[in-house]
């Protein structure tokens, strides 16, 4: 089912994945929270490995949250998708975590082993997922990405609390709708 966001204004999204609360870090960044308020979003979109419930309520007093579980998210059970697909001023928009599953999380580890990171393995199983989107939100790899193919966006907030490899900068995202235009930006969390 599409869950359809229309703004005739500029809509502001916060993108944000794996904050790994309370097991990476104590608490959501303060700087992140300040960006989110001080941009103005008027919807926050969790990417997964929210790991408790308390941080989709933080970011729920600065706007709405719309989240999938990660593969750290069993706390949640049924109560978040893999998957949603969001229509947000005419732009489909897949939002998952990325992993997609045991099978496939179990096959990145190892690939990522033998052979590295490489983002071609999420784009192909991405556009596979929803072949129609034109902005894939996704994370797990805690690493920042924000790609271009085929006239469509693969955005990878990256991690606002722990972040890889080591020495990454901290980062999350931000989508700005505007008519039937958007812009992307990866921020980093001072």
């Amino acid at each position: 089912m599409t869950e359809h966001v229309f703004s005739s204004d500029v809509f502001r999204v916060g993108v944000v994945s794996d904050t790994h609360i309370p097991d990476r870090a104590r608490n959501i960044p303060s700087g992140l929270l300040r960006a989110l308020n001080e941009n103005k979003v008027d919807l926050i979109l969790h990417a997964g490995d929210i790991s408790i419930p308390r941080v989709l309520d933080d970011l729920g007093e600065i706007a709405p949250v719309l989240a999938v579980k990660g593969n750290r998210d069993l706390v949640f059970g049924d109560n978040l998708p893999l998957v949603r697909v969001l229509e947000i001023n005419g732009f489909s928009v897949l939002l998952t975590h990325g992993h997609m599953g045991w099978t496939s999380y179990w096959m990145d580890k190892f690939q990522n082993l033998v052979s590295g990171y490489r983002s071609d393995r999420y784009i192909n199983r991405l556009k596979n997922a929803a072949p129609n989107a034109s902005i894939y939100i996704f994370g797990h790899s805690h690493k920042s990405e924000e790609i271009h193919v085929d006239e469509k966006l693969f955005f990878n907030p990256g991690s606002a609390t722990f972040s890889m490899p080591p020495g990454v900068r901290k980062s999350w995202g931000l989508l700005t709708f505007s008519g039937k235009t958007f812009e992307s930006a990866i921020k980093f969390v001072d």
